[in-house]
């Protein structure tokens, strides 16, 4: 629907306009406000530093083909003789080797060689949970900014609904003095002051509730925008959205957009190359290992110990039985896989119904506009029609109090139909993944 499709009458317009706030008061848009929530909420800098840290693990998984150096210094002090060290005692006739005393240091390198793709396969799935943490990122986003707008139209509302009570206020005031002066000069009774006053107090308590109304909207939308200070600022009343599309059409763009489906598929991939990984660890592991030792001093005979070695070789490392826990490892991960692809299916049949129900809702509130709007012109005359006819003294106090009920209750109709629209084409974006 394009702005502006019904046409406001001047009176509509006054009555939709937003409230003017203190002169210092700042006067936010849609999209500043949303922006605001972008930088500021702080469900959004988690889902952020959430996402960082994902990467961290690819950083990981990938630590295992570079190589490993580890850095070990040792001294050992024996009470022996320089050419008789002493043995450690040991159980069961075990003659352990000669302790001496002595001092050194060295470096111990692994280098993996091939573990038939169980490294490779960790690194793809951390690498597909890091993507996944990214669109979790944009998932809880686009909910931040579902909030943010509802409570700002929410807060456009309120404006809108505060200036029809200010105005309902003016004309029951002004009505009461007119009411007051006829009376006083004998054209009406006292009971249609006493209306009057009634119809005077209905405005003052429509106007208190429509300011506390316009203070929680307020309170809604700071929080919702991630401030925690109060603020006094004021909104923009937004163009309204076009028309919605073919509901297919919807269905077929949510299953491809919505974020949160985009994760779980990513998830139900990184599951997948994980039970794969876990498959692999039961196989060989083929390492490049290597040692190099300095012994600067040894209090046994010169020359029996050299000071300094290296040592190189190849390790094949095989897994021949570790208590089933290798087969517990890989029937887990394939347990989690399958679940993971029912959870897949289970949160795009959710979609489906969801993104049904937010287009018939805005379906819905789209063709309410239209009587909404008609209605407001219709009470506006009734209004214009029932003042007149009372001031000439043709009807009832009873007539016209009725007949501006009806025309404040329109006003505040047609601004709820259409805050109603804009904000279930916002639910229905957000449903469609569109929402960002």
């Amino acid at each position: 629907m394009r702005p502006g499709l019904y046409g406001l009458s001047a009176t509509s317009a006054l009555l939709l306009a937003c409230t003017t706030g203190p002169a210092d008061a700042l006067t936010l848009s849609l999209r500043e406000a949303q922006d605001i929530a972008r930088t500021s909420h702080p469900r959004i800098q988690v889902a952020d530093l959430q996402a960082q840290a994902s990467q961290e693990a690819v950083v990981q998984a990938k630590a295992a083909y570079l190589p490993h150096i580890t850095q070990q210094t040792v001294s050992a002090v024996s009470n022996s003789s320089k050419n008789a060290p002493a043995r450690l005692a040991a159980g069961y006739g075990l003659a352990p080797p000669p302790v001496a005393s002595r001092a050194a240091t060295g470096a111990y390198l692994k280098q993996l060689i091939y573990d038939f793709g169980r490294t490779s396969n960790l690194i793809a799935s951390a690498e597909l949970n890091a993507k996944a943490s990214e669109e979790n990122r944009a998932a809880n986003e686009a909910q931040i900014i579902l909030l943010v707008t509802a409570a700002y139209f929410q807060m456009v509302q309120a404006q809108a609904v505060l200036k029809v009570a200010e105005d309902t206020l003016a004309k029951r005031e002004l009505n009461l003095r007119q009411v007051k002066a006829l009376t006083t000069s004998g054209l009406k009774s006292a009971l249609d002051v006493s209306f009057a006053e009634v119809n005077q107090s209905d405005a003052q308590l429509l106007l208190l509730k429509a300011q506390n109304d316009l203070a929680s909207a307020r309170a809604v939308l700071s929080t919702a925008m991630g401030r925690r200070d109060e603020e006094v600022f004021d909104v923009r009343e937004e163009p309204l959205p076009p028309p919605v599309g073919e509901l297919e059409s919807a269905i077929t763009e949510a299953l491809y957009l919505r974020p949160d489906l985009r994760t779980l598929r990513l998830q139900l991939q990184a599951a997948e190359k994980f039970a794969e990984a876990e498959k692999a660890a039961a196989r060989p592991r083929i390492e490049l290992v290597g040692d190099i030792n300095y012994m600067p001093w040894v209090n046994i005979e010169a020359g029996k110990y050299p000071k300094f070695n290296v040592i190189g070789g190849l390790l094949i490392d095989v897994p021949v039985f570790e208590g089933f826990a290798l087969e517990a490892r890989e029937n887990k991960a394939k347990k989690e896989y399958q679940a993971a692809a029912h959870g897949v299916t289970d949160a795009e049949n959710n979609v489906l119904r969801d993104v049904r129900v937010a287009w018939m809702a805005a379906k819905t509130a789209f063709e309410r506009m239209k009587p909404a709007h008609q209605q407001f012109l219709e009470a506006d005359k009734s209004f214009q029609l029932a003042q007149s006819r009372y001031q000439m003294g043709l009807s009832s106090i009873v007539e016209l109090t009725q007949a501006q009920l009806n025309l404040t209750r329109a006003a505040i109709d047609e601004i709820e139909a259409r805050v109603e629209y804009q904000v279930r084409c916002a639910e229905l974006d957000y449903q469609i993944g569109k929402l960002r």
